[in-house]
């Protein structure tokens, strides 16, 4: 399994997203979304507000064979 197929694989068992905003100096805003459609819509809306804000949005995983969640992180132009 090369790294494509093992994020698709893990992307397959999202089960929810968040924004994480960076604001300085170990200081984060995180935003929980259920969809990638809110998720995204959520991103856009905040570029489209500050372009220059430090925004990067993650996909909460949890595949059938691990009992503990996995955060990926999500390219923009993967979002809807």
């Amino acid at each position: 399994m090369d790294w494509q197929q093992y994020e698709d694989y893990m992307l397959s068992y999202a089960k929810s997203y968040t924004i994480t905003e960076f604001l300085g100096r170990a200081t984060y805003n995180t935003y929980h979304y259920d969809t990638i459609v809110s998720c995204a819509k959520a991103y856009h809306d905040m570029r489209k507000e500050s372009p220059n804000r430090r925004v990067l949005v993650y996909a909460v995983c949890q595949p059938p064979n691990r009992e503990l969640s996995v955060s990926l992180p999500v390219a923009p132009e993967l979002l809807p």
